[in-house]
């Protein structure tokens, strides 16, 4: 059995579109791949922003308000949800780590 994963997205109208990111044969290589999506989704966007001093609460929220929610589905009939995996929560502790170490990095170069 495989998994797959569909990543959905509000759009400024309140209507969701959806796209297929792709198949995967464990649900471990699923997540990983749904995790990859988010990541990416937040160095971008923390890189777009630094010279604004963006908080892991400015950049969660536009995650939360723009970025595409990984889906994970098992590929049966019935093509339900399987995943125990939150978008949302690892982007809120993703947005922490990742703007702590930026943070980190910013103290240690500053004179």
């Amino acid at each position: 059995m495989s998994f797959f994963i569909d990543a959905l997205r509000k759009l400024p109208d309140g209507k969701v579109t959806g796209r297929r990111v792709g198949e995967f044969w464990t649900y471990d290589e699923a997540v990983a791949a749904a995790k990859h999506l988010i990541d990416s989704f937040l160095y971008h966007h923390l890189v777009e922003k630094a010279a604004h001093g963006v908080t892991a609460e400015m950049l969660y929220e536009e995650y939360r308000l723009h970025g595409e929610q990984p889906v994970i589905l098992r590929d049966s009939d019935s093509s339900t949800n399987v995943s125990r995996f939150n978008p949302l929560t690892y982007a809120k502790q993703r947005s922490a780590e990742i703007c702590g170490i930026a943070k980190a990095g910013q103290d240690k170069t500053a004179p």
